[in-house]
């Protein structure tokens, strides 16, 4: 799937017309407005109404009008050819209205995406949700449309913390939408983290052997976080340090600044097996690429880090 254009909000019409009140961006207010079995049923776009035959039938009627006419006299022959001539004209005009609405109204739903991107980037989450609940409420313009706003808000609800409703939505789009093979892995790893986040450890099992088996050669860094979330949520710290040091350099280039969630969780492990050095250059490297709280949200499992070693140094601070 075409990653949507990201655009400046303030130059957004769609975002623009909108002024929500100011959210903090690390409130874990969840917003309750987003009904997920209502926006799955009701963002459903409608199919498109057959016009062109209702065109084609009004067409046919003014032809057997006017040949009816022309047949009676020659006056009404003529007064039918204007009056075809004039009606012909309003049909041309008014489809012509009716195309651009369309198009126009396309476009504005695409803006309506496209600020939702950038909200989310902006870490606005909950005037991306205002957003989305909005455009969700009611049938989309195009599928494409919805199964964008559909995997922004599976990722909203999981920053809220509503991974129960995020997996309903990600296991909608797995089950009903025909995706891109790149866009299933990231939903497919997206819900496996939601299960472990909500303890249905048999099913985040389940669901990574899924992964492994689409992946046979083991080469997504997502899939190796995952494994070592499972293993340091579940106790199993020696098999979370194995696969932290043999997947580093497929960790390292794909996740980006995302590794200093590696290193989080391998400080973690580290420091439940006592090698407290290795934790401490681990937990360091890991507040250096990601901000604390952020990682404290993401795996409170390993909060308790903060009372025994010291994040890195911010250069502003300095």
């Amino acid at each position: 799937m075409t990653r949507a254009r990201v655009l400046r909000y303030a130059d957004n019409p769609a975002a623009a017309s909108y002024n929500p009140p100011p959210v903090e961006p690390d409130a874990l207010t969840p917003p309750q407005f987003l009904d997920v079995p209502h926006l799955l049923e009701a963002s459903q776009p409608r199919p498109r109404a057959g016009w062109f035959w209702y065109g084609l039938g009004f067409f046919l009627l003014i032809v057997m009008v006017s040949a009816y006419m022309s047949a009676q006299s020659q006056l009404l022959g003529m007064v039918a050819e204007l009056l075809s001539a004039a009606l012909m004209l309003v049909v041309i005009v008014a489809m012509g209205v009716m195309t651009w609405l369309t198009v126009k109204r396309q476009q504005a739903e695409g803006q309506q995406v496209v600020a939702v991107e950038e909200l989310m980037q902006l870490r606005r989450w909950g005037d991306a949700g205002v957003i989305l609940d909005g455009m969700l409420s009611e049938p989309t313009r195009t599928p494409q449309h919805r199964v964008q706003a559909l995997i922004y808000l599976s990722a909203v609800l999981a920053r809220y913390h509503r991974f129960a409703d995020s997996i309903a939505v990600q296991e909608h789009l797995l089950d009903h939408v025909n995706l891109d093979p790149g866009t299933v892995h990231g939903l497919r790893l997206g819900r496996a983290m939601s299960m472990l986040r909500e303890d249905h450890l048999v099913d985040a099992d389940r669901a990574m052997a899924e992964l492994r088996r689409a992946d046979p050669e083991r080469q997504s860094a997502g899939l190796a976080l995952l494994e070592i979330y499972r293993d340091v949520k579940t106790g199993h710290p020696q098999e979370a340090v194995e696969i932290f040091e043999q997947r580093w350099p497929l960790l390292r280039d794909q996740l980006g600044h995302r590794a200093g969630d590696a290193y989080y969780l391998a400080a973690k492990a580290y420091d439940t097996l006592g090698r407290d050095a290795e934790a401490a250059r681990a937990y360091e490297r890991a507040t250096l690429l990601s901000p604390l709280a952020e990682l404290q949200r993401r795996y409170p499992e390993a909060a308790s880090l903060s009372d025994k070693y010291q994040p890195a140094v911010s250069p502003v601070a300095q």
